[in-house]
């Protein structure tokens, strides 16, 4: 019987077997993870009104009825800015909720609060157009 002791044998490849999985008539394998689902540009921006939305209903929705009426807007503003250490602007809170509510109905159900939203945060996402690495590259060889 011949023993190497060298450390060659140490970090040398040797052929290697796969273990052998053991199953039984009842056994199961795990399910694999799946990949990400992926969601397009539009969807994105969708969730994100969709959730702003939720979160502005769960805030001020005093009385929890699935509407926003102007009253509990101001009231959750006002708290939201008391939260936050600041000075409650009426006049402001007023004119978003102006823009939030364009026809005047005095209060907004989630799809018309998500439509308010919309126009009063108009998000886009951020994809660089061609000319936009022209001009970074230009300032930096300026420099």
């Amino acid at each position: 019987m011949k023993i190497d002791s060298s450390i060659f044998n140490l970090f040398a490849q040797r052929p290697r077997k796969a273990p052998v999985a053991e199953t039984s008539p009842g056994a199961t394998t795990p399910p694999q993870p799946r990949p990400p689902s992926l969601r397009s540009d539009a969807q994105r921006v969708d969730d994100f009104h969709a959730r702003m939305a939720k979160q502005q209903l769960d805030w001020a929705d005093a009385n929890k009825d699935g509407s926003l009426t102007k009253a509990e807007y101001m009231d959750g503003q006002k708290r939201l800015a008391e939260a936050n250490d600041q000075t409650f602007d009426s006049e402001a809170s007023s004119e978003r909720w102006a823009k939030l509510d364009p026809a005047g109905k005095g209060a907004l159900d989630a799809n018309a609060l998500r439509e308010g939203l919309e126009t009063l945060l108009p998000v886009k996402v951020g994809h660089l157009d061609g000319n936009v690495f022209q001009r970074l590259l230009a300032r930096r060889t300026s420099d």
